[in-house]
């Protein structure tokens, strides 16, 4: 995905090495792999959705392992893509879907997201919501993993999507479908993507994992410098890495953002890597998860949630060692 960029800079510029450490990017196949590859130990860390952490470490699904994380990797970062057959009947937006699907109640229309507990399932869910549609009664909502959803879209398997960058794009630069709303216009900074360490990863070497967090920072910062972006795709584009045309990765990280039939905005707040306290990994984004996991009914039954359960796995208090570490490397130089 476009916003592991910051695993990746570290990577490629040498921040890791710079802070000492030997680090090995895996690329896997889709976020179920990597959840069941930590559960396993197969992976030391992960960039991982937000609520991978609560999954894991509260055993939704029946896979426990006691994770945390100290840093927030990306906010933002979705759009909802619709099929070019509803522009044809007339869909603009959330209230003209909505007038459509009541036009035709025989067909079912379908939309997906890329993981239960993801952002992009909660917020394609909270959209057709905002706009008087219920998403477990007058639509069908699936799970597609990221790569495919376009392809689906293509072939007339969805009518719609919400899924993170290059994804998106993809899709829009292809014409296969157009864009309703980048996540960003009516969910601002939301939570995207966190690094995810083991519990036991972090009592073993917490000094390792806050050499970890201090190059991942300065990877974000060169992240999101927009003097930097068009390097930043480049980057990215690389096979090793997303492995797609620089100009999709460009569409989110430089702009405009093409939205499809002759649509175009700014790409400002697409993806956010470091502004905005970006990687603070503080209560309120954990309660954002939170919260739409409850909305939607997706937490199961009886598992209540305090600030104190909170604070155990989404740990500012490392985030702020490792402020602490960059002030006092500035002070010695």
């Amino acid at each position: 995905m476009t916003d592991c960029a910051p695993l990746v800079v570290a990577k490629e510029l040498g921040y890791f090495e710079e802070a000492g450490l030997e680090v090995e990017l895996c690329r896997e196949p889709g976020w179920a792999t990597i959840r069941e590859k930590i559960y396993h130990g197969e992976l030391d860390a992960a960039q991982a959705p937000g609520s991978m952490v609560f999954e894991l470490s509260w055993g939704y699904g029946g896979m426990y392992r006691n994770c945390i994380t100290a840093f927030a990797t990306a906010l933002n970062g979705n759009a909802i893509t619709l099929s070019n057959e509803l522009w044809e009947l007339g869909v603009r937006d959330g209230n003209s879907l909505r007038e459509v699907i009541k036009k035709y109640p025989s067909r079912r229309f379908t939309f997906a997201g890329v993981l239960k507990y993801s952002s992009q399932n909660y917020l394609m869910r909270h959209w057709l919501m905002s706009h008087g549609i219920d998403p477990d009664k007058d639509v069908d909502m699936v799970i597609v993993a990221p790569p495919q959803v376009h392809d689906c879209l293509r072939h007339g398997y969805l009518d719609g999507y919400c899924v993170a960058e290059p994804w998106s794009s993809i899709g829009l630069l292809q014409g296969i479908g157009w864009c309703a709303t980048l996540t960003s216009d009516f969910s601002p900074s939301h939570l995207e993507k966190v690094f995810m360490v083991t519990q036991a990863f972090h009592d073993e070497n917490p000094e390792r994992h806050l050499a970890l967090l201090i190059a991942l920072r300065e990877a974000a910062r060169f992240c999101d410098d927009p003097a930097n972006r068009t390097e930043l795709a480049q980057i990215l584009s690389n096979e090793a890495y997303v492995d797609v045309p620089m100009r999709v990765l460009s569409n989110a990280l430089v702009g405009p953002f093409d939205m499809g039939k002759s649509r175009e905005v700014p790409a400002d707040e697409a993806i956010i890597f470091y502004r905005e306290d970006a990687n603070r990994p503080t209560v309120e984004k954990a309660k954002w998860v939170l919260e739409e996991i409850g909305l939607h009914h997706l937490q199961p039954k009886g598992n209540e949630f305090t600030e104190a359960d909170i604070k155990e796995r989404f740990r500012e208090d490392i985030y702020n060692e490792v402020l602490r570490a960059e002030t006092a490397k500035l002070i010695s130089i």
